[in-house]
């Protein structure tokens, strides 16, 4: 667990020297104030990738209910944001959700070539929006994600913080505009409504409990991190 952690403030800072002080600098305004979305947790039934917008470079699953010559069990979605179909020729993903998708498929076929398509589209590979949860939590990865996850979704995606998780030790490490930035959140506050449940992005690597990085992190920001600001990692 100790590797996985430092790992990723490695992954997040890879320009950074450890050790180098530097003057702390804060985005105003980095995590939204959004208290609207505070549940602490999603039931296992729930399709966590049913508001997933397909973005290029993703794989799909694509079947047409009993014509097996116009499914496919993975296709991808070509760097315009588009997908090859028999018959139909392309077809816009992009920016849609698979339910989406599979209604507009279903419309097409069913205008010139089937009668009452049954089209069922389902995401393989989410290569197009990927966060990374590590550290203390139950299922540690890579996991899709939609524009609008925020962290309490994050981790839902993760298992959930273990039992013995530091819960005010939880960093989100960000690349804006070409830098390496990190904010620190208390998850017990959120979970009370006492912070906002910040938006977490794609490409955004999480890590729950980071004691261990606590000394490193004080040492390229000039300072201890405050929470919920993103602080610029610097050499």
């Amino acid at each position: 667990m100790k590797k996985i952690i430092q790992l990723a403030l490695i992954a997040s800072a890879s320009t950074l020297v450890v050790g180098c002080q530097a003057k702390r600098s804060i985005v105003a305004g980095a995590v939204p104030a959004d208290d609207s979305a505070l549940a602490s947790s999603s039931s296992p039934d729930d399709n966590p990738y049913i508001d997933y917008l397909i973005g290029p470079e993703d794989v799909l699953a694509i079947n047409v209910f009993r014509e097996p010559d116009l499914s496919a069990a993975a296709i991808r979605v070509d760097s315009g944001g588009r997908l090859q179909m028999p018959l139909i020729g392309r077809v816009d993903a992009v920016n849609k959700t698979a339910d989406q998708l599979s209604q507009e498929i279903e419309q097409r076929l069913g205008a010139k070539y089937l009668v009452n398509p049954d089209v069922a589209v389902n995401l393989v590979e989410g290569n197009s929006r990927r966060i990374t949860v590590e550290g203390e939590v139950e299922s540690p990865g890579v996991f899709p994600t939609n524009i609008n996850t925020n962290l309490l979704s994050a981790l839902a995606l993760a298992g959930g913080p273990e039992d013995t998780a530091a819960l005010d030790q939880i960093a989100v490490f960000r690349k804006v505009n070409g830098q390496n930035m990190v904010a620190v959140f208390n998850l017990a506050d959120i979970r009370a409504g006492l912070s906002a449940n910040p938006e977490i992005k794609p490409g955004d690597i999480i890590v729950v409990g980071f004691s261990k990085l606590r000394k490193g992190l004080e040492q390229v920001i000039g300072v201890a991190p405050i929470f919920n600001v993103f602080n610029v990692l610097t050499r």
